[in-house]
């Protein structure tokens, strides 16, 4: 899991840098937390699906998965701010 995670954020720079984002420390604790919450969202419930509990891990993920998209947005609007313009 920890080699998948590593690649994923060494992936992610990447792509900020091919979309000319600047991150500093700032965006990246945020993307962070955000990340987590996305993981915190889709793991509970699914547990919840998986303990007999559909009804209540659907409406989890779907009240806290609205939540988290926009959230996402914001997050974006955030982080395309410094974005550098490119040359033509």
């Amino acid at each position: 899991m920890g080699i998948l995670v590593a690649t994923f954020f060494d992936g992610l720079r990447y792509w900020f840098q091919d979309l000319r984002v600047r991150m500093t420390w700032r965006k990246w604790a945020l993307v962070l937390i955000w990340l987590f919450l996305l993981a915190f969202t889709l793991g509970a419930g699914f547990t919840l699906i998986g303990e007999n509990e559909p009804k209540a891990g659907l409406r989890f993920m779907l009240f806290f998965g609205v939540i988290i998209l926009i959230t996402g947005s914001g997050l974006w609007k955030i982080l395309a701010q410094g974005r550098e313009k490119r040359k033509q």
